[in-house]
């Protein structure tokens, strides 16, 4: 039985419907398929000894610094808003996020995860344009602050170590996506006309809310916050590093986890699943960590942030909108 959805018939067979449907089975079998892939390259029974092996003060301090992190992103949604109209309060803004973390953790999509931000920051008084704007700025900051970090990343590992990341191209294609985004936004905040000739106007919002933050005075401060939050993802790392023994010293960290988390960053998995335990296996073996030791730690990490994406689900039990965002 056809839907009538203002002038237009929306059938369960339209190519919108099976979009909806195909894209998260999709991204599953991604996910599986690379996992699947890696773990017939894997010794369990030694990746197993080494999570046994792993000290409770490791696990505790990588959780607290996850926290930590999460803690970080949402101050830094709460200045992000506060530039665009009201500022979110940070008790919110935290409970917020981790909602979000959960619906992350737990679909395959991060669209019922910003929807939950964004109904919920209504609730907390933005406007729905404020409330949109400001979660997809903090779309636009985190991954351009990961591209950076990561060509950071890539950088110090051809420099000062001599090796070139094994993907071929992956340390040019950052650098342009770096220098165009960096480039976009010189000759946006010189001549925005002629972007907005060119724009919708449904994105003449984003375009004025991206002016304001390049134009405002905390704009560099809030950038330096973004490198810090991912900045505590290879911290986190390197502490499970030691915890497990691997011989992977600071500086060899700070080239080597930074490209992994922007690969599993690429929206063709779970949660970054596959892709997180590929990325890692290729990079650690520059620095000769075999492929059991590499996947071990990826998944550990990912293991400690889908437990703290979980502890998010005890803000959405008690939420009230919560199931037309799961419908999403």
């Amino acid at each position: 039985m056809p839907l009538r959805r203002g002038s237009a018939l929306v059938t369960p067979s339209s190519p919108r419907a099976w979009l909806r449907v195909a894209i998260p089975v999709l991204k599953v079998a991604v996910a599986l398929g690379l996992v699947i892939w890696i773990a017939r390259r894997v010794d369990f029974a030694e990746g197993w000894a080494a999570v046994r092996s792993l000290p409770v003060t490791t696990i505790s301090v990588s959780i607290a610094l996850l926290l930590l992190q999460a803690l970080l992103s949402a101050w830094r949604w709460c200045l992000l808003t506060d530039m665009i109209g009201q500022r979110l309060k940070m008790i919110g803004a935290m409970k917020l996020f981790m909602e979000s973390l959960f619906y992350n953790q737990a679909l395959p999509s991060p669209i019922p995860g910003d929807a939950a931000r964004i109904f919920g920051a209504i609730n907390y008084g933005l406007t729905i344009k404020e409330a949109t704007l400001g979660v997809v700025m903090d779309r636009i900051l985190t991954l351009f602050g990961l591209a950076v970090v990561a060509l950071i990343g890539l950088i110090i590992m051809r420099a000062f170590y001599g090796h070139a990341f094994p993907i071929p191209y992956l340390a040019e294609l950052t650098a342009l996506g770096v220098a165009g985004t960096v480039a976009s936004a010189v000759v946006f905040s010189w001549r925005r006309r002629l972007f907005i000739r060119f724009l919708p106007e449904k994105l003449h919002a984003l375009s004025d809310a991206l002016a304001t933050f390049l134009s405002h005075r905390r704009t560099m401060g809030i950038f330096l916050l973004t490198l810090v939050i991912h900045g505590v993802s290879v911290v986190t790392l390197e502490i499970l590093v030691r915890g497990l023994g691997l011989p992977l010293d600071w500086g060899q960290a700070a080239a080597a986890f930074p490209p992994v988390l922007l690969i599993a960053m690429v929206p063709i998995s779970v949660g970054g699943w596959g892709l997180r335990e590929g990325g890692m296996i290729i990079s650690l073996a520059v620095f000769g960590i075999g492929t059991t030791d590499a996947a071990t730690l990826s998944v550990v990490f990912g293991l400690l942030q889908l437990v703290v994406g979980l502890a998010g689900g005890v803000f959405v039990l008690s939420r009230p909108h919560s199931g037309k965002i799961k419908a999403l």
